[in-house]
């Protein structure tokens, strides 16, 4: 049977589920009081997967814990290019190479600034935020590489001209 993560999440998510869960982890199976509420738990967790009985006793189904990671693994091809320094939109590192740190920083651009477009600092921070939480370094490392222009006064960024295209 195939582990749902929703299913888990949405257990981990009961506190009465998660206490439960939490006294089989721990191998005190005996603090487990005997009601209709610990059986109900304790028979969810086998239904969602996460528990498995062996020798009498529950404990967590390392098989379908492992074929849930591996079927969610991204294969290699989808991280090959700059989205091997991403994990979703998420900027996972920054790139040491200089080529590639611009090829990410183009990414970034087109991901935070449509063409036409003029932020806010505080606009572009909160878009940025998304990506990365060094939001400073990577507004930087755009404004460096020639990827945004900041107004005169410093209020506002866009795309530089001719990047409009």
């Amino acid at each position: 049977m195939a582990l749902n993560w929703l299913e888990v999440f949405a257990g981990l998510k009961n506190p009465g589920m998660r206490a439960t869960l939490g006294l089989v982890l721990s191998d005190q199976r005996e603090q487990l009081e005997q009601n209709s509420a610990t059986t109900k738990n304790l028979s969810r967790w086998q239904s969602i997967g996460l528990l498995t009985e062996r020798g009498g006793k529950l404990v967590v189904d390392d098989d379908a814990l492992s074929q849930a990671l591996a079927a969610h693994r991204k294969p290699a091809e989808d991280r090959a290019g700059i989205q091997r320094f991403f994990d979703g939109p998420r900027l996972r590192t920054l790139p040491a190479r200089p080529e590639d740190r611009r090829a990410v920083m183009e990414a970034v651009r087109h991901a935070v600034l449509s063409p036409g477009e003029r932020v806010s600092e505080a606009q572009l921070g909160d878009r940025l935020r998304v990506i990365h939480d060094d939001v400073a370094l990577i507004r930087r490392y755009l404004i460096d590489h020639g990827l945004l222009v900041r107004s005169i006064d410093g209020a506002e960024y866009s795309l530089p001209p001719g990047a409009e295209q």
